[in-house]
């Protein structure tokens, strides 16, 4: 079928993110809403966006090429190189699909899609999922027609853009928003641990977490069940480990049927990225949160941190992520099942339900086709 024919009631949406698990997830919770409401949904990101965003009937996905804009000159000059092939491949894909309204998700790869609409005045939205405005959304920010925030307390924002900022929320997909209200899962029996690295995973849980909890009380750790997800250079190491502890443990490189997987998790140990944390709180799930370090802005530090002043959750900072350390930690929630189900009720007041219906609501009253 042509989509350029504007044959349909509905509008032609084309969603730009970056391709990690935290741009991906909220374009692809915001596609599943758009398709709901008869729009047309085309999505741009790169190899790695692909493989987060899944399969949705009818959603055509583009990869387009990006660079990030490293340190040192010839970073630099390969970033550039990278975005400007990406800026022409999306003027192509842009002519072809003839897009209403594009909506960017942040990351370097959305940002050629959304300069390129911006440049043929095909009105934008940005989404920010953290509480720091990210460089490619700065930068695209000015000519956007509705810069969409995750939580009101946005910093990086310019008193110009005022008019355009709009309170959404991060959006989770639609099988994590289903487990808004599903309630804490029973402790009576035994209580299921899942360890995520995050969408890039993560060494320092493959080097240190497993040996931290082979180190629990043998009483603890017989009334444990155990999902780790890891790099798939460190499955083999992980599940030693384990294996020699005689602990049975369900250990893979990415789980897909992470609903179901939080469904039934009493206590999650992870990264904080804005969806990670989006989603837990929607799901009304504790968590213990090991920030990644080395983002410019500390972006993950700081949505951590919002939660563990709600009581939804505890920080642990990656330099102070010890064997000893974190076994004392984790034994003290273990032992205590009525405090993970106080946290799992402070976490559940943080979530956001609704917040791809409201974006969603944006989208459409920009793009729908007069």
């Amino acid at each position: 079928m042509d989509n350029s024919k504007k044959d349909h009631s509905g509008p032609m949406v084309l969603l730009s993110a970056g391709g990690t698990g935290g741009h991906v997830f909220p374009a692809r919770a915001l596609a599943e809403k758009l398709k709901e409401q008869g729009a047309r949904v085309t999505v741009a990101t790169d190899t790695r966006g692909v493989k987060y965003f899944g399969v949705l009937d009818d959603v055509e996905m583009v990869i387009i090429k990006s660079g990030a804009y490293t340190s040192g000159l010839k970073g630099k000059i390969l970033g550039m190189l990278a975005l400007v092939e990406g800026y022409i491949q999306s003027h192509r894909l842009i002519g072809r699909i003839k897009p209403d309204v594009v909506v960017g998700f942040g990351g370097y790869p959305s940002a050629p899609p959304v300069f390129a609409a911006q440049h043929r005045f095909i009105p934008t939205i940005l989404h920010e999922q953290n509480a720091i405005l990210g460089m490619a959304n700065a930068l695209l920010a000015p000519r956007a027609k509705v810069l969409a925030l995750s939580v009101e307390e946005t910093s990086g924002l310019k008193p110009m853009w005022r008019k355009k900022i709009k309170v959404t929320g991060n959006p989770v997909r639609h099988d994590i928003a289903e487990l808004a209200g599903s309630g804490y899962p029973d402790l009576k029996g035994k209580i299921n641990l899942m360890i995520v690295g995050g969408s890039q995973g993560a060494k320092s849980f493959a080097d240190i977490l497993p040996y931290a909890i082979i180190d629990l009380p043998q009483a603890i750790r017989d009334n444990l069940a155990i999902r780790h997800q890891c790099r798939q250079d460190d499955l083999e190491k992980v599940k030693a480990v384990y294996s020699e502890a005689g602990m049975d443990v369900d250990i893979r490189a990415f789980f897909h049927n992470m609903a179901e997987c939080i469904r039934e998790t009493h206590l999650m140990i992870t990264r904080s990225g804005a969806s990670t944390v989006a989603e837990l709180t929607v799901a009304g799930r504790p968590a213990i949160y090991i920030p990644f370090p080395w983002n410019r802005d500390n972006q993950q530090q700081f949505n951590a941190e919002q939660v563990e002043k709600a009581g939804g959750g505890i920080v642990v900072k990656e330099a102070d992520l010890s064997r000893t350390t974190f076994t004392g930690i984790l034994a003290e929630l273990l032992e205590n099942p009525a405090k993970l189900a106080q946290m799992a009720e402070a976490s559940a007041k943080l979530g956001v339900v609704d917040a791809a219906d409201r974006l969603a609501k944006i989208t459409m009253s920009i793009g729908q086709p007069e």
